[in-house]
């Protein structure tokens, strides 16, 4: 026969082991979510930032403009004549795309290049013979 304290100090170790059990995984999915969250209001944020200085070199505003800007790993920008395209793919959540399309054609001279950590970029936004011309070049920090 057992003894009351040992039983209990059993079913204790048994809750214990059931809290770590489920809920580690439980909290590491929530880090996760946290993580992809704000990777993903960052790209919102660049999107924005590239589109913003694209339009403004496009109706004339500016003749040329740049911005820095911080890049994490599954974002890229590609151009195709006259339409921009920001893509963002994070670890297997749905592709976010911000696409415009612009009354200039739109020339990539350098690209965002892929990387495996956050990386800050500067970019160049020029209007040369009747088109625009985007530059990416990483910053060393």
């Amino acid at each position: 026969m057992v003894s009351r304290s040992l039983e209990k100090m059993m079913l204790i170790a048994i809750g214990l082991s059931t809290v770590v059990i489920i809920g580690v995984p439980v909290l590491m999915y929530a880090i996760d979510t946290i993580s992809t969250t704000t990777q993903l209001q960052e790209a919102v944020l660049v999107a924005g930032q590239i589109h913003n200085a694209t339009r403004d070199v496009d109706t004339g505003v500016l003749n040329t403009t740049s911005i820095t800007f911080w890049v994490n790993p599954g974002l890229s920008v590609t151009a195709n004549e006259k339409t921009l395209t920001v893509l963002f793919i994070d670890n297997g959540t749905p592709a976010n795309t911000w696409a415009a399309t612009y009354s200039h054609d739109i020339i990539i001279n350098e690209p965002i290049l892929s990387h495996t950590g956050r990386v800050l970029y500067s970019a160049e936004f020029t209007l040369v013979d009747d088109s625009i011309h985007i530059t990416f070049l990483e910053v060393p920090i």
